[in-house]
């Protein structure tokens, strides 16, 4: 299992902030992994379907809690990278504070790499923020 943390700044409320996060039919938009998302029965159910350095992948990623626009938990419970996820904003001299603590299994060889394939994700997280960033700043 891999721990990541991260943290932004956006100059844009946390509204606008938490409407992009909680939605994962926007992150493809902002999310280089994530090639499309597709929702299914139920609001907060979700066919991902990721481009990872293994391959193509696909997710059943849930909504686990929202409570806006404050924090975000999602989950993709199957497929070769299962992964946890939880969003904090907080609202900061006019803008958001945007954290993120996940966990994410890899599993095969990636295993073996540990403290690499950890270093890996966290630069993809930091990434993606950073293009979120973009996204939102540019409204």
């Amino acid at each position: 299992m891999i721990h990541v943390e991260t943290s932004i700044h956006i100059d844009r409320p946390a509204d606008e902030v938490f409407a992009v996060v909680s939605d994962p039919q926007t992150y493809p938009s902002w999310n280089s992994a994530v090639q499309a998302v597709e929702p299914m029965e139920g609001e907060r159910r979700f066919r991902m379907e990721r481009k990872l350095p293994s391959g193509r992948a696909e997710n059943l990623l849930e909504v686990l809690y929202a409570e806006r626009p404050r924090e975000v938990v999602l989950r993709a419970a199957d497929g070769p990278t299962p992964f946890l996820y939880r969003f904090v904003l907080n609202s900061s001299n006019g803008g958001t504070d945007l954290s993120l603590k996940g966990d994410v299994e890899l599993g095969g060889a990636s295993r073996l790499l540990g403290p690499l394939a950890g270093g890996a994700v966290k630069r993809g997280v930091d990434e993606n923020f950073s293009a979120l960033k973009q996204l939102l700043e540019r409204r």
